[in-house]
């Protein structure tokens, strides 16, 4: 191997590989080029647009090519950023490799003996998968993984093209084939062995069906290995580690043998399963590629949209599949590339509705697929509805904070557009969503609340510091008061419970607090105010509990209500009385509107009209009755 000075510079080292690559061979690697004028110039299909007459010249002599339809042309470097969607300095590096020139650590960021380690990772990992896919050939040890295999649809020559393979029982079959070959340390490094408690060494895949995974210049990097069906051992897949050579966010399954086609349709699919995707390759959708069983990554959407502006997303059609789907929505608003999300009818991966439907059916299914920003709107729209005021509510701050999510976003055109969708899809003015997403942005998520075609934000600030500041209601008073025996006697709770079905609290703030607390009571046994404090949504509400509680302290309410006794019934005298003034607050509240409906009423009146006045004058007759009664024992 030639050996370069760690001082060249890198425009010399560049130079260096230029002189080392034949342009001809290198594009006829992947383009079959046939020379013409005595081989000063070769012909071929262009690999960069849909090309079916030959219209890319390669020049050997200037060492350069152009397509006279696309106009994409260059030299030995551009032929590979533009064919393998690489950097600039990942051009030169692979370029660097194929000539089996030293790359300088300027380029790669590697030490020398880095860069043969990870050769030699890289040549393990390449043993080892023809290891696996041998065995899975002709081992009769594999018939089973042969019979599962042919039973999910797949075929000899699939097994093939995926390279896919099996590796054996036992605790030590890689171990005792890599004898003489490999040290079992490279092994451990690239994920193929692991160490026991006592120190020794096991197979990491043992009795398992291998799914090969290559970078995208077809490289193995690492494995993914299925237990067979009826082994009961946890864990159905088991994925290889990180490694030097494998990087899980970046990497897609599948996408070194998808990337053609997806640059070819400007679009690729994204499925969940490795058996989904190797289901669409055989059945001819070519451009799908696999996320390995996480969410869809920063690095994964940036690497696709290096081929193509169209992703599909295709999950499984059950509800985990959608709730992952709807999770990689935010990791593409931010990104310029067209997301739509694809769901199989009833419930099917797409394997399965592939075996039912066929291919036309699903590339049907792909070309009508909604925009994600649709579909994620349709979920929260199924999931609240927006015929009523609440259910606009709730989907206009689903949407929201989903918006929210993508700081990225709020610099781009794309915010605005989405903007103006959601304002006509809630009915909401668009300068109103507009601030109120600037707001949550800010300050976080919370419930947005919608009140005659316009929003107010669900921030509880300004009430909270209205009642902390004591400019209270005579009945808000009397519910604070209610609120803070509650703090200081949890053990009164089922009595106030009882008490507030036929007085309701009117504060919403207040009303919602009680709720905490006896929902708390009832579903823990016990009521605490560190788990009332947990239970609250907001940190406004958060600091209310602990002015209600500090109030309850400062007026020693523990103690008073112990000192008061009880009545008849089991209260104690301290919280009869503040529930006598909230059913007190609540007849008054009665009148005033029996007052106000009473005030209504015209002389033109049917029969029913005059049936309805008289039950409200019997009603305003028997609340002032009480009143009275209630005066004269004061």
């Amino acid at each position: 191997m030639p050996n370069l000075s760690n001082n060249q510079s890198s425009l010399d080292f560049k130079e260096e590989v230029r002189s080392h690559t034949d342009i001809v061979g290198l594009i006829s690697e992947s383009v079959a080029l046939q020379p013409r004028s005595g081989g000063r110039e070769y012909v071929g299909l262009c690999p960069f647009h849909d090309d079916h007459n030959p219209s890319m010249r390669v020049y050997p002599e200037r060492q350069t090519f152009r397509c006279w339809s696309c106009s994409t042309g260059g030299d030995v470097f551009t032929f590979v950023t533009e064919r393998e969607s690489v950097t600039f300095p990942e051009a030169v590096e692979i370029l660097a490799r194929r000539a089996n020139l030293e790359i300088p650590k300027f380029v790669s960021g590697r030490s020398p003996q880095q860069e043969s380690s990870r050769a030699r990772q890289f040549e393990v990992l390449q043993w080892a998968e023809s290891l696996f896919q041998r065995t899975l050939l002709n081992s009769p040890e594999a018939e089973p993984a042969r019979k599962y295999l042919h039973g999910r649809g797949i075929d000899e020559e699939t097994m093939r093209k995926f390279r896919l393979g099996y590796h054996p029982s036992g605790w030590d079959w890689l171990i005792k084939q890599s004898q003489g070959k490999y040290p079992l340390q490279l092994l451990e490094d690239v994920c193929l062995i692991a160490k026991k408690d006592n120190g020794g060494y096991y197979d990491f895949f043992g009795h398992r069906i291998i799914f090969p995974i290559h970078n995208e210049r077809g490289q193995a990097v690492s494995f993914s290995g299925r237990l067979l069906p009826g082994d009961e051992r946890p864990s159905k897949y088991k994925n290889g580690s990180a490694t030097p050579v494998f990087n899980k966010s970046r990497l897609l399954y599948a996408l070194d043998l998808a990337r053609d086609e997806i640059r070819n349709q400007d679009q690729a699919i994204v499925v969940e399963g490795y058996t989904d995707c190797i289901a669409l390759h055989q059945h001819g959708i070519q451009n799908a590629v696999v996320t390995m069983g996480t969410a869809l990554t920063d690095e994964q959407v940036t690497v696709l949209k290096r081929f193509a502006r169209r992703v599909v997303l295709c999950f499984d059609g059950d509800d985990a599949g959608q709730d992952a789907a709807s999770r990689s929505v935010e990791r593409f608003l931010a990104q310029d590339v067209d997301l739509r999300i694809l769901t199989p009818p009833n419930k099917l991966d797409p394997a399965d509705f592939l075996e039912s439907q066929g291919a036309d059916a699903f590339r049907e299914l792909s070309k009508n697929a909604p925009q994600a920003w649709d579909f994620r709107f349709q979920m929260a729209k199924r999931k609240h509805g927006t015929d009523t005021i609440d259910g606009r509510e709730r989907v206009l701050t689903e949407m929201l904070n989903v918006l929210a999510q993508v700081p990225k976003l709020s610099t781009s055109v794309r915010e605005s557009i989405l903007i103006a969708d959601l304002a006509h899809r809630t009915s909401v003015p668009e300068e109103t969503v507009r601030g109120l997403l600037k707001e949550v942005r800010s300050t976080g998520p919370k419930r947005i609340h919608v009140e005659n075609h316009a929003v107010t934000t669900g921030s509880f600030t300004e009430e909270v510091q209205r009642i902390t500041r004591g400019q209270l209601s005579s009945r808000e008073r009397v519910e604070c008061d209610l609120l803070q025996i509650v703090l200081a006697a949890p053990e009164a709770i089922p009595i106030i419970e009882d008490a507030v079905s036929a007085a309701p609290m009117r504060n919403r703030i207040l009303k919602g607090i009680l709720r905490k607390c006896t929902q708390d009571a009832w579903a823990n046994g016990e009521f605490t105010l560190s788990g009332l404090l947990d239970h609250m949504p907001d940190k406004d509400l958060k600091s209310l509990v602990v002015w209600l509680d500090e109030q309850a302290s400062a007026k020693g309410l523990a103690n008073k209500i112990r000192e008061s006794g009880v009545d008849e019934e089991g209260c104690p005298q301290l919280l009869r009385q503040s529930i006598e003034a909230l059913q007190k607050e609540e007849a008054r509240h009665s009148s005033d509107y029996l007052s106000i409906q009473l005030s209504q009423s015209t002389d033109g009146q049917t029969r029913s009209d005059v049936a309805t006045e008289d039950e409200l004058l019997l009603q305003a007759a028997e609340f002032h009755r009480k009143r009275a009664t209630k005066k004269s024992s004061f």
